[in-house]
């Protein structure tokens, strides 16, 4: 067996380095039958440098995403050789990344030592000092490129692919430029389908991706707590040769950062010097910001002296990381010093820096404190309030219950003469609604009305649920009429809402009607309508009722989650119907649902309870 193995990779070793075209045509010979022949793990493929790549297996945390031929898409763990018709992108062989697993050595975010600081001591002060970021900015028709959307489309149905469906993508991917392979990586709901697609994409012949999508890739992960995607992605580039600026390290660093991982998050300033890419004032920024986020401010403030030292001389951006981390700890005091203390450092603050001190003002309710920084924003930086001031204090003060003091923002705002849009209504709104105070919700609309500012639907289902809180269903079913009447029309969570509100109060037959009649009143209930109602029933023991909108709500492709399946199935036991409760979980069982040991469980100490042990050890059998 390893004779055959080592000699499958001396065929492929001698047509990769002699005969190029020939080696393609032999792999895609392989692949042909690769799933009756071969262990697809056990036979790497080479890339366009002609060095081993060994397979990535996607899987994130410990959870088996599948293959994205599951998903409708094939095995995107093998890399192979691919042309290039993109063309123009920048290779860097001398990059080496064989920290890529030293990295994972040390897991935690034990970061107590200033190991990572020893970095910063290869700053070469000669080189121009900037903190230029690499981002895609797509504007919209390119969002709504017909090829875009197709392409949506088919991801969107990979379930039901076949191979014709996949050939059809796979002329529409070389059809693509590479924006608009940014485009639908950015369209994606799911993060991990559009790290799918891209691998699926990177494995296609005669495709080979640009460097902006590995940056808009890498870009998406920074916002997830996919690390071991980015890092692939990352080491991807380096073995296609495409150059890895600074930035490309940040976003890696920052979805370490966003799963928990500190002491990983910063290893990358290690990975980034051994891979020889200059320090700048960016990825330095980027960790100020880790550490901030990981509350590790005595080492922010420690790094950031560091930078100085090494003469690395800090923007406002990095300013602001430790003003939120002063706010983050309670010690507004301190922040408010080093606003005082930027100018002299020849860097002035700006609004966000006034913002961050506002924001943690806003959360106590300290008006009088938000109105002596904005003066003092206006006195010593010369920065005047303007629209955004006021939106931010709005929806910040809203969020936090703080509804009257959010109105007298929104009236000062207005008195400036300063159009304050529906989404601030609507933040006001809501919290009227969440402290139960309606008729203060009703006077916010009835005056955007007499504005005309026109609430949307948000305004509206906000009102709606603020009803059903306070258990005015009839309120609640004539403000939907009223959201008719003005043009509005109510959506799935404007029914949903209503009909949660139902369920709440104890009339969840009527809410069950109302589902039932969904189709005609043009609306269409999601997995949250279904539970509500279902979960409704069953509180008011309506068991058969409650089982019924199950099965509809399979039927529409819909699934109830374990948790929800249990509470019927101990429903039905404790009602002693234990034929029924074995039924229902036989019925989630061949429809697909997910079921685990406790529905299980549930059901074999119903049994025991009902002193019916056969079928206790029986069901436990099977």
């Amino acid at each position: 067996m390893h004779s055959g193995y080592f000699s499958y990779h001396r065929i492929q070793r001698i047509l990769a380095r002699r005969c190029p075209f020939v080696y393609i045509r032999f792999n895609a010979y392989l692949s042909s039958f690769s799933e009756s022949n071969f262990n697809p793990g056990s036979h790497p493929v080479r890339d366009s440098n002609v060095s081993f790549v060994e397979r990535d297996h996607f899987d994130e945390g410990n959870v088996d995403f599948g293959k994205f031929r599951e998903m409708g898409v094939e095995d995107s763990r093998e890399l192979s050789l691919f042309g290039d018709n993109n063309g123009g992108y920048q290779r860097n062989r001398s990059l080496s990344f064989d920290g890529f697993d030293e990295i994972e050595e040390e897991e935690g975010d034990n970061c107590h030592a200033d190991d990572d600081f020893v970095v910063l001591n290869s700053y070469n002060v000669q080189c121009e000092q900037t903190e230029d970021v690499w981002r895609i900015e797509l504007e919209e028709d390119e969002l709504r490129h017909p090829l875009v959307r197709e392409i949506c489309r088919l991801i969107q149905c990979r379930s039901a692919w076949t191979a014709k469906l996949e050939r059809d993508m796979r002329h529409l991917l070389r059809s693509l430029k590479p924006r608009q392979v940014c485009a639908v990586l950015l369209s994606q709901d799911d993060e991990r389908v559009a790290l799918q697609f891209f691998y699926w994409a990177d494995r296609q012949w005669r495709y080979r991706h640009n460097p902006i999508v590995y940056y808009a890739m890498l870009e998406i992960l920074s916002k997830t707590k996919l690390c071991q995607g980015a890092k692939r992605v990352l080491r991807l580039m380096a073995r296609r040769g495409i150059e890895c600026r600074p930035e490309a390290f940040g976003y890696l660093m920052v979805s370490y950062s966003r799963a928990g991982n500190l002491r990983n998050a910063m290893k990358v300033l290690t990975l980034m010097q051994k891979a020889g890419v200059e320090l700048n004032l960016a990825i330095c920024n980027t960790a100020i910001h880790v550490l901030v986020r990981a509350n590790k401010l005595e080492k922010a403030l420690r790094f950031f002296e560091r930078m100085q030292i090494v003469g690395i001389i800090p923007n406002v951006v990095a300013y602001n990381c430790l003003i939120k981390g002063y706010c983050n700890v309670n010690q507004v005091e301190n922040a408010l010093q080093l606003i005082s203390d930027m100018p002299s450092k020849n860097c002035s603050p700006d609004k966000v820096s006034y913002y961050t001190i506002m924001s943690f003002f806003c959360k106590g309710k300290q008006v009088k404190e938000v109105r002596d920084l904005m003066e003092k924003m206006v006195k010593e930086s010369n920065l005047f309030p303007d629209m955004v001031t006021y939106d931010t204090l709005i929806h910040i003060l809203s969020k936090h219950g703080h509804a009257d003091e959010a109105l007298e923002f929104l009236q000062e705002a207005e008195a400036r003469g300063f159009q304050i849009d529906k989404v601030g209504h609507s933040a006001i709104v809501h919290a009227y609604c969440k402290q139960g105070k309606i008729d203060e919700a009703k006077g916010i609309v009835s005056e955007m009305l007499s504005k005309g500012c026109n609430p949307d639907v948000v305004t509206y289902t906000a009102v709606v649920d603020g009803f059903c809180r306070v258990g005015k269903l009839e309120q609640a079913k004539k403000m939907l009429q009223h959201m008719y009447k003005h043009g509005c029309k109510p959506n799935t969570v404007s029914y949903t809402a209503l009909l949660s509100g139902l369920c709440r109060n104890g009339s969840s037959l009527q809410a069950r009607e109302m589902l039932t009649g969904s189709e005609e009143e043009f609306w269409t209930p999601n997995a949250i309508t279904y539970s509500a109602v279902m979960n409704g029933l069953r509180k008011e023991g309506k068991l058969s009722e409650a089982c019924d909108v199950v099965k509809e709500m399979i039927s529409k492709g819909f699934f109830p989650n374990p948790v929800e399946i249990n509470l019927i199935i101990e429903s039905l036991c404790r009602e002693g119907k234990m034929n029924e409760a074995k039924r229902f979980l036989e019925e989630c069982l061949n429809k697909g649902c997910a079921v685990n040991v406790v529905n299980f469980t549930t059901l074999i100490h119903g049994y025991c309870q009902k002193d019916d042990l056969e079928a206790a050890l029986s069901l436990l059998d099977d």
